[in-house]
């Protein structure tokens, strides 16, 4: 009997207040005109916050955008600075290769000669051969100076503005240095077969 009479005097004060709500209400237009302008408040909030997250992104994107250029500079630089690097230690090693080539060609003159000198003593006639060794002899000369003149050449090639072109013409130049070499190589041994045409 208790649980009926509480539930019943919970029921008439639940039915006291909805009257008691109803009758403090205000009008239905005001509540209107209330919610109107809540909802406009809000929606220029909403505007307002979206247009300043537009900026911020695409601040955002412009930062993005430079690191990512910047990056791809950097990277390119030193691709191509070791791209140079790797062209550099080529080309000095194909000098070495040229200037050792010289080199041999011009100790090979030098022994050629002696063995004129020895067969020239011996009484043989040497004239021919002589003057094939001078022609070898300005053939080595030659090389050596072309390969002086490519080593200036792809010195240049590095230092260039355009290292295409020039790497070109320095290509040109090594393809000299390569024919000269073999020019004198030829003569020598030219000089080499008379010798032992003589020496007989």
């Amino acid at each position: 009997m208790r649980k009926n009479l509480l539930c019943f005097a919970v029921v008439i004060g639940l039915v006291f207040s909805f009257s008691l709500a109803l009758a403090q209400n205000p009008s239905d237009e005001s509540v209107s005109d209330s919610s109107t302008k809540a909802t406009g408040n809000v929606s220029d909030t909403i505007k307002s916050k979206l247009e300043a997250q537009k900026v911020r992104l695409q601040e955002v994107r412009k930062n993005i955008e430079e690191k990512i250029k910047n990056k791809k500079e950097e990277v390119q630089k030193r691709l191509e600075e070791a791209k140079a690097e790797r062209v550099r230690k080529q080309t000095e090693k194909m000098f070495t290769r040229f200037d050792a080539a010289v080199n041999r060609l011009d100790n090979i003159s030098s022994r050629i000669s002696s063995r004129l000198a020895t067969l020239e003593q011996s009484g043989k006639d040497v004239a021919k051969s002589k003057t094939d060794l001078d022609s070898a002899k300005s053939k080595v000369d030659s090389a050596r100076t072309k390969l002086s003149e490519a080593r200036t050449s792809f010195d240049a090639m590095i230092n260039s503005e355009t290292p295409k072109t020039a790497l070109d013409e320095a290509k040109v130049k090594l393809e000299e240095v390569k024919t000269a070499v073999m020019e004198a190589h030829v003569a020598l041994v030219d000089v080499v077969n008379s010798i032992k045409g003589a020496s007989k």
